[in-house]
């Protein structure tokens, strides 16, 4: 497939490199003013709940999306952006670059939304895209286990596999999620990637639902 059907990936990367590098050249922490405080998003719901709705409420909102491309250090962001590419990659390979870069906010604010539910009184931030890739990995199962898919070929992979032994992967990962979700000592947003992950099946299982194979979903021009 062209370069150019990955642009959207390439741009969610690009964007979260930009502001990793304004970081750590400016010394300017990014968390605090644009992470998903998980106490601020819950009085903001509670506020948009009795009514009131204003600049300070959406403020908090849009902390759910900003936090996306956040990153805490060079291995956060690194990890998160191989496998940004990787199953964003397939996903956009498989559904097209528009629809991949909706399954990444989709994703990523529902995996920031189940870490605020679990923490709603924590003031630390909830940073990075994690959310957002077990999201891709949770469509990419989805596809493989209903779709005939070509074997996934595509960096870092060393070779093609076949779809569901990469699914396999991702649900491993989905099953240590579940595992630490309740462990505070790490300081890893778990929730993120379990929301993120089932969020991203609920994505995939609508998709082969209106459009039973690949074939379906080609023809009718969603590509």
């Amino acid at each position: 497939m062209r370069a150019s059907r990955h642009l959207s990936i390439l741009g969610l990367i690009a964007v979260a490199a930009v502001l990793f590098l304004f970081e750590q050249t400016r010394d300017v922490p990014l968390s605090q003013t644009y992470g998903a405080i998980p106490s601020l998003v819950h009085r903001a719901w509670a506020a948009l709940a009795d009514g009131r709705m204003n600049a300070l409420v959406a403020q908090a909102f849009s902390r759910l999306v900003t936090a996306l491309f956040l990153h805490g250090d060079i291995e956060h962001i690194l990890y998160n952006m191989v496998f940004l590419w990787a199953f964003g990659y397939l996903v956009s390979q498989h559904l097209g670059q528009w629809w991949a870069l909706a399954v990444f906010f989709v994703c990523g604010v529902c995996g920031n939304i189940v870490q605020v539910l679990l923490n709603a009184e924590s003031m630390a931030p909830i940073i990075g895209a994690s959310g957002a890739v077990c999201g891709f990995e949770g469509v990419y199962l989805g596809l493989a286990l209903r779709w005939q898919l070509p074997d996934p070929d595509v960096w870092p992979l060393a070779h093609p596999i076949p779809p569901l032994q990469l699914g396999a992967f991702a649900v491993i990962g989905f099953l240590g999620d579940i595992y630490f979700l309740t462990d505070q000592t790490q300081h890893i947003a778990y929730g993120a990637h379990v929301g993120g992950f089932l969020s991203g099946l609920a994505i995939a299982a609508v998709v082969t639902t209106i459009y039973p194979t690949a074939a379906a979903y080609e023809r009718a021009g969603r590509r």
